[in-house]
């Protein structure tokens, strides 16, 4: 069982960690917000600082140590192998022999976000949302002149201080009772350290607190005076797992299997490519980001060796469509440009006359008659890597970049087959659970929680599909996942008739020999063959090296081939689509279909009667829950809704100013003196009503105007503020369950100050120049 630390990080001053991105002609940089568009702060950033805390505890307590480095050793064993300049370590001469690179023992549960229900409560109301944050103006000052410098104006988006952001670490199961403690006391001595969180922190912007809680935490002087006079050193690093015996388990036959629902609680990047700083994320899983994960979990070496010979297989995890893995959209179908739910298969149909279609390049498609393209979203995030000794991003170290990863929420679906009788029953429910996928998975990113249910799968196929092949007929087939061919020479290969070749042997491996097969690839007013080449960069992950790309035809694409000679079962096509073609089959690569409906026919058109007849828009919203006083996201709900209401009172103090008239009444008959005298009871409005009365009763005593001492009683202390405010929709900028009372009791002095203060100073303008009034309100 892992040992789980709770994480709260109080924010005491405002703070920004930016999304990299401004609003063009309102914001420099925005605050990097979350789903219900809340501020919060990434793993990464907390990591970064923590991990420095950390290290900056383990040279003290290794000064102590008579030249011991254990305490870097824990550094290094928690937050994992950090090399200090990879471009000079490269060129430089080994100090000592090359050592396995450690991961991070220390794990997040996403990031840190504000707790309870807060969330999803201030996510209704964009009002509340907007309170969460402010815009902070800055300028950037001349060395010389002190001056402000030209065109270095901006503003910058901040996070209100005083939220609390709640997260959850993890520890690996394994550690002694005296690893363990070692690895809390530096834990929490890093964590006093942390200071200050985000841009500008040594401005003092982000200053913070860093909270641990868990067993054993914080810890007593007592266990800090025993943990640190005599450390362990961590646990050695894991070996590389060493090769699996050779040996093929013998199979029943036929094949059985399971469905994976993989439900993305954080950002999932599966790497696709690198543009300049850009990582881009695939929209799916590869199955060789899944196969490691299965084998670890069914942990057998019949599962292993299956995984080998292809005996077991592991799909990619596609987007879920209908409650099972989508498949990816063929490259024969294009869209119509003008109606983007009409389509057509080029297969077998031609464009109409005065009509422009254009390739669908993306997608996944399900198992319906009529044809749905379904595309996931993503999510983009900047990081950047921090210098140590210039507290900044540098290119030696990677500097800024982006991660374009598929976005939390989404609902992946893969499939696990395997030989009958090679696995003990029920094998499947040992992959439920959470899973961690992916790059950066040790924070931000691929925490997955995934369900494994038993996938029923026949050797019978459809009757639809079920007509054999004959020399004549023409053989349509559908890629599923990038299938890896090679040429004589045994090159990577993205020709057609290698394609051809590779599938005789695979029709002659299932009991159909001597077929012969030739592409396809021109037909007069069709496509039937149109496909991609994909290049899958091979990685590492223990030495942190690259290893050779693969190179093959990319999913989703179409291939049509005529059967010159030979006749294909069913039972065959049915056991080359189970089995796949090609190498490396187990790790998801060379699923195909063959002669499916949906790229054989025409399009089914979708009619009046397949739409939807319910309106999404007028459904009835949920009704809006309070958050209470034991909700853990009380406090920052306080914060948040009283930030809410001062911004509105203040438009609306603006907007009643317009016609200053109408709020001060026959006040404005009085002297400018005498108006400003007024102010002098800002600091008072809070009192009660006996103690302001009087106050009022001295400040009027020499006017000789009892209307004006009648008047001003009754606007600060008679008249309800809120009605001359026309603040009506005070309920809806409410989180808290007791927060509508408590609101209009401690925030009804600055609304009263607001208000005056806005129409006497409209009232002023308008008396030093009338002219440049409207006629309303000079009316």
């Amino acid at each position: 069982m892992r040992y789980t630390i709770s994480l709260t990080l109080r924010m005491l001053s405002d703070w920004h960690i930016g999304a990299g991105t401004g609003q063009h002609g309102r914001l420099s940089r925005q605050v990097l917000r979350d789903e219900n568009r809340l501020p919060f702060v990434p793993a990464k950033s907390l990591n970064g600082v923590w991990r420095d805390g950390c290290e900056i505890a383990a040279r003290a307590l290794d000064g102590k140590g008579g030249g011991r480095r254990v305490w870097h050793d824990w550094v290094d064993y928690l937050f994992g192998y950090q090399p200090a300049f990879p471009g000079a370590e490269a060129a430089a001469a080994p100090v000592r022999s090359a050592v396995h690179p450690r991961p991070a023992a220390l794990r997040y549960l996403g990031p840190l976000r504000v707790p309870g229900g807060l969330g999803p409560a201030v996510a209704r109301n964009r009002r509340l949302v907007d309170a969460a944050t402010f815009v902070k103006p800055g300028v950037a000052h001349d060395p010389v002149t002190g001056a402000a410098r030209e065109d270095m104006l901006r503003f910058d988006e901040m996070a209100r201080g005083g939220m609390t952001l709640e997260g959850t670490a993890e520890l690996p199961d394994g550690l002694s009772e005296e690893q363990l403690g070692c690895a809390r006391a530096l834990l929490w001595a890093g964590a006093r350290l942390v200071e200050g969180i985000g841009a500008k922190r040594r401005r003092g912007s982000g200053r913070c607190r860093l909270d641990l809680g868990g067993a054993g935490l914080p810890p007593s002087v007592g266990d800090l005076e025993r943990w640190t006079a005599d450390p362990v050193p961590p646990p050695e690093p894991e070996q590389p797992p060493g090769p699996h015996s050779a040996e093929r388990y013998a199979a029943d036959g036929g094949w059985e299997g399971a469905v994976l629902h993989m439900t993305l609680e954080t950002p999932l990047l599966a790497h696709d490519r690198t543009v300049g700083n850009l990582v881009q994320g695939r929209d799916h899983a590869p199955g060789w980001m899944l196969l490691g994960p299965v084998l670890r979990r069914l942990d057998s070496p019949a599962a292993a060796a299956a995984a080998r010979c292809g005996d077991l297989v592991v799909t990619p995890a596609t987007p879920q469509v209908d409650g099972l893995p989508g498949r990816p959209v063929p490259h024969v179908f294009e869209r119509d440009k003008d109606k983007k739910d009409v389509y057509l298969n080029r297969a077998v149909e031609g464009v109409p006359k005065g009509r422009a279609f254009k390739r669908v390049r993306n997608g996944y498609v399900g198992g319906a008659a009529h044809v749905t393209v379904e595309t996931p979203g993503f999510d983009l995030r900047m990081h950047n890597t921090i210098e140590d000794t210039s507290q900044r991003p540098t290119q030696a170290l990677g500097g800024v970049y982006v991660y374009e990863a598929l976005a939390p929420g989404t609902v992946l679906a893969a499939e696990v087959r395997v030989r009958r009788g090679i696995l003990d029953a029920g094998w499947w429910e040992k992959l439920s659970g959470r899973w961690r996928l992916g790059r950066s998975r040790k924070d931000d990113y691929g925490l997955i929680s995934v369900t494994a249910e038993p996938l029923d799968i026949t050797d019978e196929p459809v009757p639809d599909e079920a007509a054999p092949v004959v020399s004549g007929d023409r053989l349509r087939v559908w890629l599923l996942s990038d299938v890896l061919v090679r040429d004589a020479w045994l090159a990577p290969s993205d020709d057609p008739a290698d394609f051809a070749r590779l599938l005789e042997r695979a029709f002659a491996a299932a009991g159909a020999d001597g077929v012969e097969l030739k592409p396809l690839l021109r037909e007069p007013g069709r496509i039937p063959t149109r496909y991609e080449i994909a290049r899958t960069d091979s990685w590492h992950r223990g030495w942190r090296l690259p290893r050779p790309a693969l190179l093959g035809f990319a999913a989703g694409g179409c291939l049509t081939f005529e059967v010159v000679k030979g006749h294909i079962d069913a039972e065959v096509l049915a056991a080359v689509e189970q089995s796949g073609i090609g190498e490396r089959r187990g790790e998801g690569f060379g699923r195909i279909r063959i002669n499916d409906p949906l790229v054989t026919g025409e399009v089914l058109r979708r009619t009046s009667g397949d739409e939807a007849t319910g309106d999404p828009s007028g459904a009835p919203r949920p009704a809006r829950s309070l958050l209470s006083s034991v909700d853990p996201g009380h406090a920052g709900a306080r914060l948040i809704e009283t930030a809410a209401w001062r911004t509105e009172i203040w438009r609306l103090a603006e907007e009643r100013a317009a016609h200053p008239g109408k709020v001060l009444g026959p006040l404005v008959e009085l002297s400018a003196t005498r108006l400003n005298a007024l102010r002098r009871l800002f600091d008072h409005l809070d009192e009660e009503p006996a103690r302001l009365g009087a106050r009022i009763t001295a400040l009027t005593r020499r006017w000789n105007a009892p209307q004006a001492t009648a008047a001003i009683r009754a606007l600060l202390i008679e008249r309800d503020v809120w009605e001359t405010l026309g603040f009506t929709d005070q309920a809806e900028l409410v989180l808290t369950a007791e927060g509508l009372d408590v609101l209009r009791r401690d925030l009804r002095a600055d609304a009263l100050r607001s208000l005056l203060t806005a129409s006497l100073a409209a009232h002023t303008r308008s008396e030093a120049h009338p002219e440049a009034q409207p006629e309303e309100a000079r009316t």
